[in-house]
């Protein structure tokens, strides 16, 4: 049997318990023997002396359910430690489809539209990871906004008892084909019409096979995120299931007051609950969602049809009800061409526009030009509250990204898709947090919130995901302007122990793999 000792590091196993000097030996793929330094032998050793090796990071939110396809090595998840990723969020998933107009209701995650869709149930597109090589490791959760369209369409009305038992049915298929849970959407459409009648009985059905319900919730802002969490909070009480609050945050909330009301109705409640976050003071999101909530939920087209019919009545409807100022506002995407807008915020296209058009106006051009393929980051989040939210112990780091090459060029992503992680472990550090406490916010926590007990842990038989880091010098480099800059301070990072990941650069090996839920 080949090995391969890692020597001289700081292990820190993911659970919280103190580090401690050991030698890691991999042998097959897996964690073969943790032992005391300098005692184990090997083939092949590598010198980790200075560094602290942990479990591989495993993101709880993110969005690579087709870019995967696009970029296998996964620059921007491996480039910062993340070894598993749970794909699926929001609502948003590739399967089941639905027909014309699908891709569309899930542009948000469509930013390779190269990568053809070849599947139309749950289970086929499972098929189509299976046969994927990729870098890392995918766990993948099912989308209600994809189910509720393949159900009912672009329908508007209220779900009736047929339309939830065929999506139960669904549901329950997936969950047996290997998803780990259901996302909830309740900011796109069509995932904003459902009710809580809706709600509560797919989480029931995901309650009855102990799986996860995601949510991104209806609102973040000051004046609906308290709302929003008690509406949460009854649906996972009521159904029995055990809730992850998605990119918990509060955005316009200027005294931090509606976040003060969040924080305390969650450890209040009754019902299994915990969150995920990233350390960002923006988000990246499709321009629509700036549009009235009775309009967005209706879906793209009618979006569009809107726009092309009364620009100037939408225009003013935004200038009362949006609440960023347009500075804020940045394009990151404009079609599928890099375009004069992109980079540049609403601001500085207003100021420098020669047909004197308004930020409103400027936004809906591009939103009809483009076929509403329009993203904006959004700039809303107090950096006090940012780092509030990131502290509560019931919170996993997670970047709501994306897998990229470092030469992906189609639009300018948020620069979370690559740096959260060592952001995130550089402002917890700072902040006093012990390390393995950080760690453990990252690996084993989020780990176990899934389900997922075979990862997040430096233990024997464990499989050898792992992250050489230098919490020294550990930070994030890219930004708004650089967004595909790899952090410094993660030396190695290996997948299946395979080194996927080495000073900055991917090594093109292809390792990762799909994790299927069993029960």
């Amino acid at each position: 049997m080949t090995a391969t000792v890692l020597t001289g590091a700081l292990v820190v196993d993911g659970t919280g318990a103190p580090g401690h000097r050991a030698d890691v030996t991999i042998a097959d793929g897996r964690i073969a023997a943790v032992d005391a330094p300098g005692t184990a032998t090997g083939t092949t050793r590598h010198d980790l002396e200075g560094l602290v090796l942990t479990p591989g990071f495993v993101d709880l939110h993110a969005h690579s359910d087709l870019t995967r396809f696009a970029y296998p090595t996964g620059d921007t998840r491996v480039l910062q430690g993340i070894t598993t990723e749970v794909i699926g969020n929001c609502g948003l998933s590739p399967a089941p489809t639905s027909g014309e107009g699908f891709r569309g209701a899930i542009a948000t995650i469509d930013v390779v539209p190269s990568v053809p869709l070849s599947w139309e149930s749950p289970a086929e597109y499972l098929d189509a990871l299976d046969g994927l090589a990729a870098a890392w490791n995918v766990a993948p959760l099912l989308g209600h906004g994809s189910v509720r369209r393949r159900v009912m369409g672009d329908a508007t009305h209220t779900a009736t008892p047929a339309d939830r038992a065929a999506m139960s049915r669904i549901v329950a298929d997936a969950l047996d084909a290997g998803y780990w849970g259901l996302s909830y959407g309740l900011m796109y459409a069509p995932g904003e019409l459902s009710d809580p009648t809706e709600l509560e009985a797919l989480a029931a059905t995901v309650a009855a096979a102990d799986a996860l319900v995601a949510v991104h919730m209806r609102a973040y802002d000051a004046d609906g995120l308290v709302a929003a969490i008690d509406e949460i909070l009854a649906v996972a009480t009521t159904a029995r299931a055990r809730l992850q609050i998605s990119h918990l945050r509060s955005i316009l909330d200027p005294e931090g007051a509606a976040l003060d009301a969040a924080l305390s109705r969650i450890c209040a409640s009754v019902a299994d609950v915990a969150a995920d976050a990233y350390p960002y003071l923006a988000g990246h999101t499709t321009a629509l969602q700036l549009m009235p909530s009775e309009l967005r939920a209706r879906g793209t087209a009618e979006i569009l049809a809107e726009v092309r019919a009364d620009r100037a009545a939408l225009a003013g409807e935004l200038r009362r009800t949006v609440h960023f100022p347009p500075d804020a506002i940045t394009i990151v995407r404009a079609g599928e061409e890099h375009t004069p807008e992109l980079g540049r915020t609403l601001e500085q296209l207003q100021a420098a526009d020669p047909l004197g058009r308004d930020w409103a106006l400027i936004l809906l051009d591009l939103i009809d030009a483009h076929d509403a393929a329009v993203d904006a980051i959004i700039v809303g989040t107090r950096p006090d509250d940012a780092a509030r939210v990131l502290a509560e112990p019931y919170v996993s780091v997670a970047s709501d990204g994306v897998a990229l090459a470092l030469d992906h060029a189609l639009n300018r992503p948020h620069p979370r898709s690559i740096g959260t992680f060592p952001h995130a472990m550089r402002d917890l550090l700072d902040a006093g947090f012990p390390l393995e406490a950080v760690v453990h916010k990252m690996t084993a926590q989020p780990a176990d919130r899934l389900g997922l007990t075979s990862r997040g842990r430096i233990r024997v038989g464990a499989p050898a995901d792992l992250v050489a880091v230098d919490p020294t010098t550990v930070r994030d480099r890219a930004d708004y302007t650089h967004p595909l800059v790899a952090p410094v301070g993660i030396d190695r990072v290996w997948v299946a122990g395979q080194c996927v990941a080495e000073s900055g650069h991917v090594t093109g090996r292809l390792p990762g793999v799909l994790l299927r839920r069993t029960r």
